[in-house]
């Protein structure tokens, strides 16, 4: 099963209460449904000033039509999986973005870095999960210690068994 990223920002438009339910567009319910029964990512906006960029992880349990809402759907997370970082991993790191999947061919930041629901691919994924609580990131690789986890290591986090194809 795939992972998504979920973009949220406190004053949202949207009636989201990211511990609870995440509320979006029709446009993105293909995009959101693979990842029921599966780990996502909450991105602050790069436009909101001083934004947190990755700051939590949930488990959507299921999605269901916006019974006060037409043509919103709610991402009901599963209760007790909303974890909030200890420190939020920024959008770039050092070596960039973060989420490399946003990028296009030439290597600049594309349009999908603004879509609300997105598939990260697995690599991208891992270095959200395993960030240092210090701040640092790393690459590919797992986190050295419990101290120093934001999760349990990318490992005991089911990921998708081949990168998602860009869209």
């Amino acid at each position: 099963m795939p992972h998504c990223v979920f973009m949220h920002k406190a004053d949202s438009i949207y009636d989201d209460i990211p511990a609870e339910r995440y509320q979006f567009p029709a446009m993105y319910l293909s995009r959101a449904e693979p990842c029921i029964g599966d780990w996502i990512v909450y991105l602050e906006p790069r436009k909101v000033t001083n934004s947190r960029g990755y700051f939590a992880v949930a488990k959507v349990e299921k999605i269901i039509p916006d019974p006060t809402a037409p043509g919103m759907f709610l991402a009901l997370i599963e209760p007790g999986t909303y974890l909030d970082f200890v420190n939020p991993v920024p959008f770039s790191g050092p070596e960039g973005p973060i989420e490399r999947g946003v990028l296009n061919e030439a290597g600049a930041i594309s349009g999908r870095a603004r879509a609300a629901v997105r598939p990260p691919l697995r690599a991208d994924f891992a270095r959200i999960v395993n960030a240092k609580v210090s701040g640092d990131h790393q690459s590919d690789g797992e986190a050295q210690g419990a101290g120093d986890r934001v999760l349990p290591a990318a490992s005991q986090v089911p990921v998708v068994a081949s990168p998602v194809p860009r869209v």
